[in-house]
């Protein structure tokens, strides 16, 4: 990690310090989620479905590219941050339809 963080911030009193250094940037256009007692599972991949959309083809290839686990505490916050990222977005650039 570098000396210096790219960005702090501060939740409920605590100091987290960001940093970006070691990160990788994957795209994905497909994502689920699993889940067991102790664990949360997300996947992250792409389809090259370019024919049309997901609902008028009877079979989709998708490649996955990463997995992310995750203890139900951290799962659910990142639902609640997701939750309020995307109330922001739609604010500002209207509803997502899906």
């Amino acid at each position: 990690m570098t000396d210096t963080p790219q960005k702090t911030t501060t939740m409920n009193g605590v100091t987290i310090n960001w940093h970006d250094d070691k990160m990788e940037s994957v795209y994905a256009n497909i994502g689920t989620a699993t889940a067991n007692r102790e664990e949360f599972f997300l996947l992250f991949g792409t389809h090259q479905n370019w024919r049309g959309t997901m609902t008028e083809n009877k079979e989709v290839d998708v490649d996955l590219s990463t997995r992310i686990v995750l203890n139900p505490f951290a799962a659910k916050r990142l639902a609640g941050i997701l939750a309020g990222s995307i109330k922001a977005y739609e604010e500002q650039f209207g509803k997502i339809d899906i």
